[in-house]
């Protein structure tokens, strides 16, 4: 793919998230202001719309070994455009309800087409840093969104919060149109497949008989556990338990976010010439130490500002190390003609993440603040060892990072 394509693609990412960014904050308030729905009610459709959501993903990986990952992405954007106009002209419980999914389907059918999408417009030797700046532009958009929504309230609430939903409709529109001009550079393929037999496979049946391929998919549920639980949690653990002020949570979200956006875009040497497996397992290290900071947090006031930092830093970096390892992963596993359904596959840890983090971490900090930071730890270098532990098993099929 030429710089012109790669640079279309980059802009999408970015107008994306962008819209996404603008809005995601806000959807409670929406509920809450133009659907009329009670706080419990709209939290309670949110997890019901991402819980369905969830079903999506396996089915657009299907789909997208049957018509193409392009293909795929644009159903994606249509899919939040439907959420939006359900947000914007059907202003009630019911049009929240369908909003919410069909923004919930966009996420599940975009990352299911993701790894298949990069996979096929850059070379072999280059997933880990496409994947890097893709997903470093995404965040971008998303820091970039949130810093911009406070002005679209200037025309007051419930204008502007309707102007956010149409702002993220439009950059569904936009972000479609980029994809599919990226889409149409072609690149000489990158890998022969003369020697693999094109037969026909369908269903998920090859897919559940990689054991390998299974493990790792739920290896990738823990991972992206240590990923989704701390930022669940820190507003809680900063505000209730270590009462500090009210402006820290999001100073350190950003800070966060930032650390990891940095070492997507510009970290490409952190994982290059290593086994994929093994910049997993340094990823869920860096989070076990990172988690094991916050534990110095409570001993002292001027020890808390240092180890949150501290703890933070290292759970960015730990990011940089994961997500463009993670996305390449199932494209170096996968049969040329299965790259959608073992993405799926892997993807489906975010939506299972994503349901089991605030339990876990609402039950962990009612135990105590130690009790939180320990069970993550433990989990984190029991990820680690278990990345270890299967090197011998994948007998090198997830490949070295360009």
């Amino acid at each position: 793919m030429n710089g012109d394509g790669r640079r279309l693609l980059i802009g999408a990412m970015f107008v994306d998230t962008l819209g996404g960014g603008l809005l995601n904050p806000f959807e409670l308030v929406y509920a809450l202001e133009i659907a009329h729905l009670s706080l419990t009610t709209a939290g309670v459709v949110l997890s019901v719309a991402a819980a369905a959501g969830i079903g999506i993903g396996p089915l657009a990986g299907a789909v997208v070994d049957r018509i193409g990952a392009p293909r795929v992405v644009a159903a994606a954007n249509l899919l939040g455009l439907a959420g939006c106009l359900s947000l914007l002209f059907w202003t009630n419980g019911w049009g929240y309800g369908v909003g919410a999914f069909f923004l919930s389907a966009n996420m599940r059918t975009f990352w299911a087409a993701f790894t298949p999408l990069v996979a096929g417009i850059a070379g072999a030797a280059e997933l880990e840093k496409w994947f890097g700046r893709l997903r470093g532009a995404r965040y971008v958009g998303i820091v970039s969104g949130q810093g911009l929504s406070g002005v679209f309230f200037v025309a007051g609430l419930h204008t502007g919060l309707r102007l956010l939903v149409l702002a993220n409709g439009l950059s569904f529109v936009v972000a479609l149109a980029l994809v599919l001009a990226a889409a149409r550079v072609r690149r000489a393929p990158a890998v022969s497949t003369e020697d693999e037999p094109q037969q026909p496979r369908r269903g998920y049946r090859p897919v559940l008989a990689d054991r390998v391929n299974v493990a790792l998919a739920g290896l990738n549920v823990l991972a992206t556990l240590l990923m989704i639980a701390p930022v669940i949690v820190l507003p809680v653990f900063i505000l209730d338990r270590l009462k500090l002020p009210t402006w820290l949570p999001g100073a350190l979200g950003a800070l966060l976010t930032a650390t990891a956006t940095v070492g997507l875009l510009f970290g490409a040497r952190l994982v290059r010439g290593r086994r994929r497996l093994r910049n997993l397992e340094i990823a869920a290290a860096i989070w076990a130490i990172g988690c094991a900071a916050f534990l110095l947090a409570p001993l002292a006031v001027a020890l808390a500002y240092a180890a949150l930092v501290a703890g933070v830093l290292l759970l960015g970096l730990g990011e940089a190390f994961y997500a463009p390892t993670a996305d390449a992963l199932p494209a170096a596993l996968a049969p040329l003609d299965l790259r959608g359904r073992y993405a799926a596959l892997h993807q489906m840890a975010w939506g299972i993440s994503e349901a089991i983090a605030p339990t876990l971490g609402a039950a962990a900090l009612s135990v105590g603040s130690s009790a939180l930071w320990l069970t993550l730890v433990a989990i984190a270098l029991a990820t680690a060892l278990a990345y270890r532990v299967i090197e011998g098993p994948v007998r090198g099929r997830d490949g070295i990072t360009g």
